[in-house]
């Protein structure tokens, strides 16, 4: 079923119908989260790169458009 499909029958739900469906999807999105949790140490730090401080990264690129200069 696409997205599109199921938003045009859901438009025909009554209240209290999406309220119910609502609560339905957080209780879904949660179990996933805790299904996921098991991946994760607590209090373990996990790397993520950052475009900021990356001096040797722009130094590539630098020397990469000043090549393409030429």
């Amino acid at each position: 079923m696409v997205l599109t499909e199921i938003k045009r029958i859901l438009k025909t739900l009554t209240r209290l119908e999406k309220f119910q469906l609502v609560q339905f999807l957080v209780m879904e999105l949660a179990q996933e989260e805790q299904e996921l949790t098991h991946y994760f140490k607590p209090e373990s730090r996990h790397g993520s790169w950052s475009q900021y401080n990356a001096f040797e990264a722009a130094q590539a690129l630098q020397l990469l458009l000043q090549g393409n200069k030429r």
